[in-house]
């Protein structure tokens, strides 16, 4: 019969049980002997108390080894047991509901974009998983994860995008890991796909003034800022006044790709976009937005921003170049796009011979301990690296 016991160096009870094999089984009930408290009277109470549930849970675990419980009745065992020592219950949590709960906190504090294409590799993971997607989180193994990326491979998914899946997978893996949820992640011990990442390719000069001219309106705003600033699509249609000093020759940018790390970049003037920018209406109202129509639009789909950007450069006679998908089902990688504007900027200033630690204050790629370099002349510097590396775009 179960009972319990008392070790000489440990504060709590032990269970002392047989399972249905006859074999002895003593586990820690965390339950504690003598537990603390100020009043004499309570602490007898509370001794009793505790070791009659150090009892209880004795009998209990003596009695699920011996019968053939399901899984959902022994984390019902632990649950309730727990609810009577700790005063709350055990949660265990699904892959469903822990990946769920995990998206919606990212909605919070990522950008749209970056939330999209969470939620867009959670939904084909639990498609992946089927009946288990409502099981235990802790019943996910490397097995599992290895499915997720077979069957992305299969779809003609190129190990650049599984690589990202992966990655973005390992987050709320990573945070169960640290809350206790699992006792290890499986997403690390899958076996991932070698891959090598395709980039966009740089327009030549002549090529940037061809769209800049075949292009009108909102969308010449966006392309000349995109040229002149390396800012990301996203960001380039949605700067407003507010965003522009042009007493101080300078534009201030909070990248959305990484806003969470609440870093503004502050990039000169190009004299063609200050220009431009002197002659648009919006400028003479505080916070209206340089571009209202392009920052509403969606960026993808057939009709995004990044298509429209593809009919504009086809127009200005710029030739897309494309890589076929490696496996059938996969995806074309075009290597123009509005993308290759922040390319563009790079490679001049690069053929220009400005340091790389200086163009990454462009792009944003550079930390704390670059950013410390240039101090009280970064803007000036920046300015002469601009004006050294654009000519006159009109």
């Amino acid at each position: 019969m179960a009972s319990i016991q008392e070790l000489a160096k440990s504060r709590y009870w032990y269970a002392s049980y047989r399972d249905a094999n006859r074999k002895q089984h003593l586990v820690s009930t965390k339950i504690e002997k003598s537990p603390s408290g100020a009043d004499p009277k309570g602490r007898a109470l509370k001794a009793a108390e505790n070791k009659r549930l150090a009892m209880e849970m004795a009998l209990r675990l003596e009695e699920e080894e011996r019968g053939n419980p399901t899984e959902a009745h022994l984390r019902k065992v632990v649950a309730d047991i727990s609810q009577r020592v700790n005063k709350r219950r055990i949660e265990f949590a699904t892959v469903r509901v822990h990946l769920e709960r995990w998206l919606a906190r990212v909605g919070k504090s990522n950008s749209l974009a970056t939330h999209a294409r969470y939620k867009g590799t959670v939904t084909v993971f639990l498609e992946t998983l089927g009946p288990k997607a409502d099981a235990a989180l802790a019943d996910i193994t490397a097995k599992d994860i290895d499915k997720f990326i077979s069957a992305r491979l299969e779809c003609g998914r190129n190990p650049t995008t599984i690589d990202t899946d992966l990655k973005a997978l390992n987050r709320p893996f990573a945070l169960a890991l640290r809350q206790g949820l699992i006792l290890s992640n499986p997403v690390p011990a899958a076996d991932k796909p070698k891959s090598s990442k395709e980039s966009k390719d740089p327009f030549t000069f002549e090529q940037a003034k061809a769209i800049l001219r075949s292009a009108d309106g909102e969308w010449k705003t966006a392309i000349l800022i995109g040229l002149c600033t390396a800012a990301r699509l996203g960001d380039c249609t949605n700067f407003s006044s507010s965003d522009i000093n042009l007493n101080a020759g300078h534009m201030s940018l909070r990248p959305q790709k990484t806003r969470g790390t609440k870093k503004d970049l502050r990039i000169p003037i190009h004299p063609s976009l200050e220009a431009h920018l002197m002659a648009l209406p919006a400028m003479k109202k505080q916070g209206a937005p340089l571009t209202p129509k392009l920052g509403t639009a969606k960026i993808g789909g057939r009709s995004g921003l990044s298509r429209q950007f593809i009919d504009i450069m086809e127009a200005a006679g710029v030739v897309q170049k494309s890589i076929a998908p490696a496996q059938s089902g996969g995806r074309t990688f075009n290597k123009f796009g509005f993308h290759s504007l922040r390319h563009t900027l790079n490679s001049q200033m690069a053929n220009a011979n400005v340091h790389p630690d200086l163009r990454k204050l462009f792009t944003g790629h550079g930390d704390d301990r670059v950013h410390a370099i240039y101090t009280h002349h970064t803007l000036q510097t920046m300015r002469e690296a601009l004006n050294k590396s654009l000519p006159s775009l009109t």
